[in-house]
């Protein structure tokens, strides 16, 4: 939450004076001496998606994968997969190129996926929204929206990895286009017909596409609780779910 130090924009949103009030964990990481301008002023409101993004997945860096991503699999990917949980990384805001057969029918610019969980035999793609949908389109391509967009830069990502993507939200109200695209990809045999004029491959390690909501992370964290050994583990996990709730997504 802001600190005492902030002001109200002209729609009564809470500015905080330093990005840092609005962070719970690592606010002296040094990924934000690189960040652009832009993405710092973003993290200074009380709605930015990144600040809860960030809060919420640097948390779980913090605890054992072998207590979350079970928990986090069954109750977000709606599929009988199960991930393994030994070697795994989570990282925020990470570039992607686009496959290259994409390129030759016009440039597009490298994807910052919001948060990619990853392990040696599988990759989880996750584009984070709070209070806004997902883009419809890019600046050549005017029917690629945001979901199929990471879906083909995921797939290729992942390579011979098995992948899958999610769309985290608010609730389905505040991102009814995204909650519709999902709806629509979950059936995998539609972004592998609508991607193979560029995806020769056919997409073949798409092994889902899920609808998340941020009370589901609430929920994972809460299980975290309950489930941890390691007082460092609960404490972390604690601390992200009562934020959460704080911002009413618990």
């Amino acid at each position: 939450m802001v600190g005492a130090s902030g002001k109200t924009s002209s729609s009564g949103v809470r500015i905080a004076d330093d990005f840092r009030d609005n962070l719970i964990i690592d606010r002296y990481d040094p990924v934000f001496v690189g960040m652009r301008a832009s993405k710092v002023k973003h993290l200074r409101s009380e709605n930015s998606e990144d600040a809860v993004t960030w809060n919420v997945f640097r948390s779980l860096r913090q605890i054992d994968p072998g207590i979350w991503l079970p928990v986090l699999t069954r109750l977000a990917l709606d599929t009988e997969h199960s991930l393994s949980t030994g070697d795994v990384s989570v990282s925020l805001w990470v570039p992607v190129v686009p496959p290259p057969g994409l390129l030759e029918e016009g440039d597009e610019h490298s994807s910052e996926i919001d948060v990619v969980i990853e392990g040696p035999v599988w990759a989880w793609f996750i584009e984070a929204k709070y209070r806004s949908d997902i883009a419809t389109s890019t600046t050549t391509r005017p029917t690629r929206d945001q979901v199929l967009r990471n879906i083909d830069v995921g797939s290729y990502y992942a390579g011979v990895r098995d992948f899958y993507f999610s769309l985290l939200l608010r609730d389905e109200t505040t991102s009814p286009v995204g909650a519709a695209a999902v709806a629509e990809y979950r059936n995998l045999s539609i972004p592998r017909r609508r991607l193979a004029g560029h995806r020769p491959d056919g997409l073949a390690n798409l092994r889902a596409v899920s609808l998340m909501t941020w009370s589901i992370l609430a929920n994972v964290l809460r299980e975290c609780e309950g489930s941890a050994t390691r007082a460092g583990d609960r404490y972390f996990a604690e601390r992200a779910r009562a934020w959460l709730e704080e911002k009413g997504l618990g």
